[in-house]
């Protein structure tokens, strides 16, 4: 689609006064400054387009609820995005963006930040001003440590980092009260932090493809708020003799026949891998497997809203 076409459709959603604009999957290379007149436009869709550079209208759209940049060639992060005192939802996932601006954390109203396979090498301490934060996917990156001020995000309730690098994670993380979901696979951890048993919401810990050899006895007691438990892909020799209070744990190897099925003496224990036929079971690997599918299908209802 030329650049004529596309400043067609702008224009004519801008007349109309259109709240949701969605220009994917339109081989587009550049916006013109007609995008600043999308002033009444709430939701935009600038996915799987070829985008080098973010436009730079995007800061007059001060109605702006939710940005979707994902799949473009973007190397840099949309500049004046911090105007957007409105936007709630942002993804600009499978761009080469390399870093992240401080200009970030003017975004206050954030409530979900998509950051998949960005090739991010750290996180800007102004990441800590997001205070309104609940869901954050920083997997497929580069990055080995969060910074101090990370930990200041009281309302962050889904965290992914699966592929990175990390090793370790700060005792600060159990001031993260909100949690309930962490997704950690396919990292380089060899133990269980023990942050994690100071997190009185915490349900579902992904720690798939690690370095893990050992699960304590007491580790486990600890993790009794934990409904779901996925350890499989790990160095794991022995299994712990109490698993009290854990409704599902994986162990073993992925796609591998099932293991073990015990039950403690209330019968609350089932060890399954992903070839069990327990829809539970089904459902905790399709979680841990796709820790962003939930942004893919926001992502689609966003777009067939249009």
């Amino acid at each position: 689609m030329d650049l004529l076409e596309i400043e067609k459709l702008v224009m004519q959603a801008a007349m109309r006064g259109d709240e949701i604009v969605n220009l994917s999957h339109r081989g587009i290379t550049i916006i013109t400054d007609s995008l600043r007149k999308l002033v009444n436009t709430k939701k935009l869709s600038l996915n799987d387009n070829k985008l080098l550079m973010p436009p730079t209208e995007l800061s007059a759209m001060t109605k702006l609820e939710e940005l979707v940049l994902d799949h473009n060639q973007l190397t840099v992060f949309p500049p004046g995005v911090g105007k957007l005192k409105n936007l709630m939802y942002l993804s600009i996932c499978y761009n080469p963006l390399g870093m992240l601006p401080s200009d970030i954390g003017q975004l206050t109203s954030l409530t979900q930040l998509w950051l998949v396979e960005c090739q991010l090498m750290n996180i800007p301490r102004e990441i800590g001003n997001l205070h309104n934060l609940e869901k954050l996917s920083l997997r497929c990156n580069n990055l080995s440590s969060f910074p101090k001020e990370f930990y200041k995000l009281q309302k962050l309730r889904w965290l992914c980092f699966a592929e990175n690098y990390f090793q370790e994670l700060s005792s600060e993380l159990a001031n993260l009260t909100s949690l309930s979901y962490v997704n950690m696979n396919h990292n380089r951890f060899e133990d269980i932090p023990e942050c994690f048993s100071e997190l009185p919401k915490l349900t579902s810990l992904n720690m798939k493809g690690n370095y893990i050899q050992t699960v304590s006895d007491d580790m486990l007691l600890s993790l009794s708020n934990l409904t779901k438990f996925d350890l499989r892909d790990n160095q794991i020799v022995t299994k712990p003799t109490h698993w009290k209070g854990l409704e599902y744990i994986l162990i073993g190897e992925t796609g591998s026949d099932i293991i073990s099925a015990d039950s403690d003496s209330e019968g609350r224990f089932k060890v399954m891998n992903d070839t069990s036929t327990d829809n539970e079971s089904n459902n905790l690997d399709e979680e841990s497997e796709e820790c962003c599918e939930e942004c893919s299908e926001e992502e689609n209802t966003f777009q067939k809203e249009d």
